[in-house]
């Protein structure tokens, strides 16, 4: 069988500048989201404008991409406008992967205050407090008092701050998929479509079959299984949508043509791997810190454990299926500038696809080249 995927351990700048302008079908990547997601430097920042410029240069006219986002606004902003301002057609409802497995990274104020008083401190620095602007703590308003650049903190004072949380950081349940496009150079879609296969997404091949019924195209919400299993916390919620919890699923599904995604399990993560050794990785443990190493939270019911796969974002096998399906044919070209473990790789070599994919951490790199060659030698699905 001939090779189908190209791998570079290099920075997606110097790759991309080296490749033909109007040569890739599709793109389907997860960029770093730029607030260093469990402290990984790779994540600190949002790709720059250059990286989107050359992307959006080397994908053919009329050509799809398909960007996983934070749906934090800072984040989503920036990379919407930096999309538009290369030249991308930004006009495209996004998708949303809503899963149940996200951990809540907010900072208990409660707690925190408790802390402070348990211990016998009668001042703390305000970065105790989840490094809150103390101007905002001013006695006038009835919080606690300022001395010296530092908080007196009483019993009662305390009390006022259970059950509070510093900011807005919910349990996190979504993730964006921007949509967008190179602009098509023909007089319309059809014109491009009969040309290069441009400007077309192919909603049908993604369809949803329904028994006794015709298959309906996708909604713009992708669900992992988990999501619709009566078993999960989100069926436990019953009074947000309705008292029956065994017919939310069915009643969604009336509603909503959804997509299903599993997420991926620790043999998905690790089928193949034999270049890497096993280090401690995979789900956060402990304390959560900020971007100037200050705790900012705490993760008690995860535990870390050593794995071959340890990136913290590694994506379904079938999510990426699915975008890999919808922006490109059998035998077109698809690149991911941010590869991380490789499973849009192994999307792509599973459903026909020739792929580029760029990584700047090495064994990053080893890890997808590994699982990649693994899936297109066993061609097969995962349990």
């Amino acid at each position: 069988m001939k090779k189908k995927f190209k791998l570079y351990h290099d920075d997606s700048l110097n790759v991309l500048k080296g490749m033909n302008s109007d040569s890739v079908d599709s793109i389907v990547t997860d960029p770093p989201y730029g607030y260093k997601f469990m402290g990984k430097n790779w994540d600190k920042a949002l790709p720059s404008s250059e990286i989107w410029e050359e992307c959006y240069r080397v994908l053919k006219p009329g050509g799809f991409a398909f960007i996983m986002s934070s749906p934090r606004i800072d984040v989503a902003s920036r990379l919407g406008i930096m999309l538009e301002n290369v030249g991308f057609k930004t006009d495209f409802t996004p998708i949303y992967w809503t899963y149940t497995s996200g951990f809540p990274k907010g900072y208990n104020m409660g707690q925190s205050a408790e802390k402070l008083l348990t211990t016998g401190s009668a001042r703390r620095k305000d970065r105790d407090l989840g490094g809150l602007d103390r101007n905002r703590w001013g006695s006038e308003q009835g919080g606690p008092a300022q001395t010296g650049g530092q908080i007196e903190l009483t019993r009662e004072e305390s009390k006022k701050l259970q059950n509070s949380y510093g900011g807005f950081q919910p349990k996190p349940a979504v993730e964006l998929i921007m949509v967008v496009m190179k602009p098509i150079q023909e007089k319309n879609f059809v014109s491009q479509a009969l040309k290069n296969n441009g400007g077309i997404t192919r909603l049908l091949d993604c369809n949803i079959q329904n028994e006794g019924e015709d298959d309906r195209i996708m909604s713009n919400l992708i669900m992992s299984d988990e999501v619709l299993n009566e078993d999960s916390k989100f069926f436990q919620i019953d009074t947000w949508w309705y008292n029956k919890v065994n017919s939310l699923g069915d009643k969604l599904s009336q509603q909503f043509p959804f997509l299903l995604v599993k997420k991926p399990n620790k043999k998905e993560k690790e089928m193949g791997i034999e270049s890497v050794e096993e280090k401690q990785g995979g789900v956060y443990a402990g304390n959560i810190q900020d971007n100037n190493n200050n705790s900012i939270g705490s993760n008690t019911n995860r535990k870390s454990r050593k794995t071959k796969n340890d990136h913290p974002t590694v994506k379904p096998i079938q999510l990426m299926s699915y975008l890999v399906t919808l922006g490109s044919s059998e035998n077109e070209i698809i690149l991911d500038p941010f590869m991380g473990s490789g499973s849009t790789g192994i999307a792509c070599v599973l459903n026909n696809r020739k792929f580029i994919g760029i990584d700047l951490e090495e064994r990053y790199v080893k890890i997808s080249e590994d699982r990649i060659r693994y899936f297109s030698e066993n061609l097969f699905g995962v349990d």
